[in-house]
């Protein structure tokens, strides 16, 4: 949430970056019923930029791994936990120029590409660091493909349905 008591910065984590919200509730919904306001970019507990727009959202993946890469950096020498949890692949998706047109799959893989790379910038700044070989790094996924966005969903192969099914593609 957006408001001061539910922001990470008051949950436990000692820095932030990011958007306060699912990256689909903004103006650009493509359902006008829900009259979204601007989505914010946030740094701590500080508005960085009101108002996020297509082209910040093609650069999100990149800040995100920008700023862990950093902030790897600058924490070697101690515990850290770095909570990375990725806009994309929720839609609307998004990539970088970087990234456009790279895949067969579309834009739904070219931005998967896009965040293989991300994951491949962390795992180099450990090794870099000397501490991949003490370091945990766990993937998560909260459901499987959004199947309402056709081929923006990605696929659940071999398993089936997924997301808002009982299966939810895993």
């Amino acid at each position: 949430g957006h408001l001061p008591q539910y922001l990470p910065t008051r949950r436990g984590f000692d820095e932030w970056f990011g958007l306060p919200y699912s990256n689909d509730m903004w103006p650009y919904h493509p359902d006008k019923r829900y009259n979204f306001p601007d989505l914010p970019l946030m740094e701590g507990e500080k508005v960085v930029k009101p108002a996020v727009g297509p082209e910040d959202q093609r650069n999100l993946t990149t800040w995100y791994t920008e700023r862990a890469v950093k902030f790897i950096n600058k924490n070697r020498g101690r515990p850290f936990l770095i909570y990375l949890p990725h806009a994309m692949p929720h839609v609307p998706l998004y990539v970088s120029d970087k990234f456009k047109d790279k895949t067969e799959r579309g834009l739904f893989g070219d931005v998967i590409e896009e965040i293989d790379w991300g994951v491949g910038r962390i795992l180099e700044a450990l090794k870099k660091n000397g501490i991949d070989e003490n370091t945990l790094v766990i993937f998560t996924s909260d459901n499987g493909p959004w199947l309402l966005y056709g081929d923006h969903a990605g696929s659940a192969e071999p398993l089936r349905e997924g997301k808002g099914t009982g299966f939810e593609g895993g």
